[in-house]
C-alpha cells in the first residue's frame, strides 16, 4: 500500500512540474521557443510602473537589495477588443499562459521583459492579466528579487547617499517594443521595512540602453536614494572615538611618565578592541572611507602618544627632565590638539567636501 501511495505522488509530481514550468515559462517574462513578429503588429507602446512595497535587506559588501514590489504593464491589443454590452462584462481576466494562448490566436505578440539589474532568480508571488472592452491590458505582478547596485560609493560613510535603481528593459528592440514610464503606479509603501536607511525622492524615467545582439532596447527605471541614520552612528561610533580621544590627551597631566604609559598602552588597546567591535558594520571596500581614515588616522595618533611618553621617560633617566617638561608642556597645549584639528580638516575636505 506504501509504495502505491510513493508510486502516485511521483507520478503527480512528474505531471505537476512541467505545468508549473510552462506556466512560469509563458508569462511576460519570458520568450517563446518560436513566433513570427508581422510587420502589421509590430510596434507596442508598452507603459511601465513598479511600485516598491518592501525592502528585504541592503548588502553593502555584495552591493545588492532585495525588493518585495508590484511590476505593472499596460499596452493595447485592438484585436483582443469586444463588446461590453453584447457580452455583459467590461473586462476580461487571464492567467499569463491563457493570455500567450489568445494572443497566438490573434497573431499578436507579449512584450516580453527582463528586469536589467536582477540577481539571481525572481520569484513570482501572483499575477494577473486584466483586459477591457477597448482592448488595453494590464498586467500586474507581484514579485521578489535581488537586484545589483553598481552605483554604490562609500566614501563618504556614514554620511553617504546612495542611489538605488530597479531597470525594467524590454528583450525586444525599440522598433518592436517601446516602454514609457506609469508616473500613477510608480512609487514607494510608507513601510518598506528598512531601518538603517531613509529612502526616498523615487523617480522613474526611460531610456534606450543595448540590449541582446546589442541591438538598441527600451528600459524604464525606477530611480530612488538612501541616507542612513546618522545618530546611529554619531551615538555608538563617534561618540567613543571622541572619549577615548580624549582620555590619551589626560595622560599628559600625569607627573609621572612611567604611569603615562601604562595608561597610554591601556588606551591603545581599548582603541584596538573598539576598532574590532565596530569592524563588522563597515563594508570592506577596496578603497578608504571617510571613517576608514578617522579610524586609522585616532590609532595612530593614539600609538604615537605610548611612544612619546617612552622618549620622554628616557630623556628624565638620562639627566635631561628639563628639556623633557619643555617638550611635555608644548604637547599639551599645543602639538597634540593641533595635530587632531588638522588631521580632522584633511578627513572632512577630502571625503565630505
Amino acid at each position: 500500500m506504501l509504495l502505491r501511495l510513493l508510486a502516485a505522488f511521483a507520478l503527480s509530481l512528474l505531471t505537476f512540474t512541467p505545468a508549473l514550468l510552462h506556466a512560469q515559462m509563458e508569462g511576460f517574462g519570458a520568450l517563446p521557443a518560436r513566433q513570427a513578429i508581422t510587420t502589421q503588429n509590430a510596434h507596442k507602446r508598452v507603459g511601465v510602473g513598479i511600485k516598491i512595497d518592501q525592502i528585504t535587506f541592503v548588502d553593502q559588501q555584495s552591493e545588492n537589495f532585495g525588493v518585495v514590489g508590484t511590476l505593472f504593464l499596460q499596452v493595447d491589443y485592438p484585436n483582443l477588443a469586444f463588446d461590453a454590452e453584447e457580452h455583459g462584462f467590461e473586462y476580461k481576466t487571464y492567467s499569463p499562459e491563457g493570455f500567450s494562448e489568445e494572443l497566438k490566436e490573434t497573431g499578436e505578440f507579449l512584450p516580453y521583459f527582463i528586469f536589467r539589474n536582477q540577481q539571481g532568480r525572481r520569484f513570482t508571488q501572483q499575477s494577473s492579466i486584466l483586459v477591457s472592452a477597448t482592448g488595453q491590458t494590464n498586467y500586474a505582478e507581484r514579485f521578489s528579487a535581488t537586484f545589483q547596485a553598481p552605483h554604490f560609493n562609500f566614501k563618504r560613510y556614514p554620511f553617504d547617499k546612495q542611489e538605488f535603481f530597479v531597470e525594467v528593459s524590454s528583450l525586444l528592440p525599440t522598433e518592436f517594443v517601446e516602454f514609457y514610464p506609469l508616473e500613477d503606479k510608480t512609487g514607494m509603501g510608507d513601510l518598506l521595512g528598512e531601518e538603517e536607511w531613509i529612502l526616498s525622492n523615487s523617480s522613474i524615467a526611460a531610456s534606450n540602453v543595448p540590449g541582446i545582439g546589442e541591438r538598441e532596447t527600451s528600459m524604464v527605471a525606477l530611480r530612488f536614494e538612501g541616507k542612513r541614520h546618522v545618530q546611529y552612528y554619531m551615538l555608538r561610533i563617534m561618540l567613543p572615538l571622541v572619549i577615548i580621544l580624549f582620555v590619551t590627551w589626560a595622560t599628559f597631566f600625569l607627573e609621572e611618565y612611567r604611569r603615562r604609559i601604562d595608561m597610554a598602552s591601556a588606551n591603545l588597546l581599548v582603541f584596538v578592541a573598539f576598532n574590532f567591535a565596530i569592524s563588522t558594520m563597515l563594508p570592506k571596500l577596496g578603497y578608504l572611507t571617510f571613517m576608514d581614515s578617522l579610524l586609522a588616522g585616532m590609532f595612530v595618533i593614539t600609538g604615537s602618544t605610548v611612544l612619546v611618553n617612552i622618549m620622554l621617560r628616557r630623556m628624565k633617566t638620562t639627566g635631561r627632565e628639563a628639556l623633557a617638561r619643555k617638550i611635555d608642556t608644548y604637547l599639551v597645549i599645543w602639538v597634540y590638539p593641533i595635530l587632531h584639528g588638522i588631521f580632522l580638516f584633511w578627513a572632512v575636505k577630502f571625503f565630505l567636501i
